[in-house]
């Protein structure tokens, strides 16, 4: 029996990559495995955005291409792919710098996973880091994925240049997707048990086809979805601030299945630093769309990315972010410290914030968020909760799920897998809420 092992770092485009690739070899008689040592196929698929995830994949790669190192029988011929954004940025260098490496795959080309592991099995090494035609990239979806949720790319690719943001230079421009063939995939997942799905793209509100003979935008990619019959809820990320038309806000009103969570990455409450990081809108800006999206939708939870540290970063910047993290009441946030990336144009800017310093702010706006999120959810104790069971919990003896607002609850009782359950919450952390199921007798 042939085992594939892999290995993800990254963004939720990257687990969606690591999905494919690992359901085009399962086609292929593979079956996953959690021990690399036991793989004839060893995937690393890496992320560039951050340097600490790219020094980890590096780790990772030293270590799997050494098991091949002088050993005898089939372990020689164990295929070590290094693939993602890393891949793609470093290219044929990767060969050099790490003996034993089979494969070097960009993210426009997981869909040939198959091809290339069969050809570097003949050749010994495959470089496959050219652009691939635009709709190609998405050749080979997931299929008979097993669980409630699941990812569908919708499109790949980003315009907007963002001074610290490699994403243009390595996954390359905005590509959109087929609606058709999105719609189809859609209903594949449907049709196995998927009751959830999360369209992805790196700035998915731009999303436009037209090979139609008209534009559909994303409005009307949500509009056909929220019409299949079995699907239960509706995500998207990640949105530009910048993209979010007033037609896309209303959708969350519009289309019963599309979940009241939002994640709109801002990334500083600093106008000026905002106009270096080269956004394209002001703090004012983005604070009027929350504003109109809580109009309209008043209990709608939103989520946040903040980068801390950018170069020239001030104590009056920072202040000013921790000001705006407390007046958007924000469920959750995602926050990273601000490193180089070598293709960025941020990482030629004078001003570099020492590390430590880095350290306290970061640890500082983790906490203001942490004091609103635990309000957040304090006010839902005792409140009754649908969630979409996904499965065992890690907590003992529980059960897991998540509210259509996106927030993770455990809870007592047993209930089949892809159902809605009543949850009444009594208690809650800093990262999930608790409860147990109601029946209807209750």
């Amino acid at each position: 029996m042939k085992k594939v092992y892999i290995e993800t770092y990254g963004c939720q485009m990257n687990e969606h990559d690591s999905e494919r690739m690992l359901a085009i070899l399962s086609d292929n008689g593979y079956v996953q495995t959690d021990k690399p040592k036991e793989a004839e196929v060893v995937i690393v698929n890496t992320c560039s955005v951050r340097a600490k995830a790219e020094q980890k994949a590096y780790s990772s790669i030293g270590r799997y291409t050494g098991l091949k190192k002088g050993k005898p029988g089939s372990e020689k011929d164990r295929v070590v792919v290094f693939s993602g954004c890393v891949a793609q940025q470093e290219g044929k260098k990767l060969l050099g710098r790490f003996k034993g490496l089979n494969i070097v795959v960009g993210p426009s080309q997981v869909h040939r996973i198959d091809e290339l592991v069969n050809k570097a099995k003949t050749d010994g090494t495959v470089i496959a880091v050219a652009p691939d035609k635009d709709q190609e990239r998405f050749r080979n979806p997931v299929k008979g994925v097993h669980g409630v949720k699941a990812f569908v790319t919708i499109m790949e690719g980003c315009d907007n240049f963002c001074s610290y943001c490699t994403v243009p230079y390595l996954r390359g421009r905005e590509v959109s997707r087929h609606a058709r063939n999105i719609i189809d995939e859609v209903y594949a997942l449907v049709a196995s048990g998927v009751k959830e799905v999360v369209l992805l793209g790196q700035n998915v509100n731009s999303y436009r086809d037209n090979s139609e003979g008209r534009q559909i935008t994303l409005y009307e990619l949500l509009s056909a979805l929220n019409d299949i019959k079995g699907l239960e809820r509706i995500r998207f990320i990640t949105s530009h601030p910048k993209d979010l038309t007033d037609e896309l806000v209303h959708a969350f009103t519009d289309f019963q299945k599309v979940c009241p969570h939002l994640h709109l990455p801002i990334q500083s409450g600093s106008d000026r630093i905002l106009k270096l990081m080269a956004r394209g809108y002001t703090v004012k800006e983005y604070r009027d769309r929350i504003d109109r999206i809580r109009a309209l939708m008043p209990d709608i939870a939103l989520t946040s990315d903040f980068i801390v540290g950018f170069p020239s970063e001030t104590g009056e910047d920072h202040r000013d972010t921790i000001q705006f993290i407390r007046r958007a009441n924000y469920d959750n946030i995602f926050s990273f410290k601000y490193s180089d990336r070598r293709l960025a144009r941020a990482s030629t800017y004078d001003g570099k914030v020492p590390v430590q310093v880095i350290a306290g702010r970061l640890k500082e706006l983790q906490d203001a968020q942490l004091e609103i999120t635990r309000k957040i959810y304090g006010a839902l104790t005792g409140t009754l909760q649908q969630v979409l069971v996904e499965g065992e919990s890690k907590k003992q003896g529980r059960q897991q799920g998540r509210t259509a607002h996106g927030r993770i609850v455990n809870f007592s009782g047993t209930v089949p897998e892809g159902t809605v359950a009543n949850v009444l919450i009594d208690d809650y952390s800093d990262n999930a809420l608790y409860g147990k199921h109601i029946t209807e007798e209750e």
